[in-house]
């Protein structure tokens, strides 16, 4: 597995990816316009999993006014297929996720702020990544901290701030296992 910014080479294997996550159910990666490719390519980045020519995962970073004029949202659209590639193990911290695991550091170096957040919404298919943060943001020195629930993007969304440093911390302990 590859992790690429996403570029024009991508966009037939990012239609495919698109075409499945509509078959799934997962409106706001069922095409380019509901991703916002090209919204967040404008002010941000798109980053995708490539495995055998196949991109089994997305996420992008854009900047976020709306929190603070210096924050920045990551795993913005993030979504991963189901059982197309995964790690055995349990682990507090979500590391078999694609996009928690190999997306946020990426991110990090990306993103011109230490403020970083990301969302989460309730409902439908993302009622689990949203009680999935809730639970880490529990955890004994948690990476995630509760920042604001808001209204964003006409959609009222909880905003999660990135502990930068513990979320480093931990995954430096994985020595590629991916669970901790």
């Amino acid at each position: 597995m590859i992790i690429e910014v996403i570029e024009d080479r991508h966009f037939k294997m990012l239609e495919y990816f698109c075409q499945r996550c509509r078959i799934l159910g997962f409106e706001n990666n069922s095409s380019f316009e509901a991703m916002k490719l090209l919204w967040c390519k404008s002010w941000g980045e798109y980053w995708c999993a490539v495995d055998d020519n196949e991109i089994v995962a997305v996420g992008g970073c854009h900047p976020l006014p709306e929190v603070s004029p210096t924050a920045w949202r990551i795993l913005f659209r993030g979504c991963e297929l189901p059982n197309k590639y995964t790690f055995k193990g349990l682990g507090k911290g979500d590391w078999n996720s694609i996009t928690q695991r190999e997306f946020i550091p990426l991110m990090i170096k990306y993103c011109p702020s230490s403020e970083i957040f990301l969302t989460t919404h309730r409902g439908g298919v993302h009622e689990k990544n949203h009680k999935l943060m809730t639970l880490l943001s529990k955890q004994k020195n948690p990476y995630l901290i509760y920042h604001t629930t808001m209204e964003l993007y006409n959609t009222e969304q909880t905003v999660w701030k990135l502990n930068i440093e513990e979320y480093t911390r931990r995954r430096n302990l994985l020595g590629g296992k991916y669970v901790d």
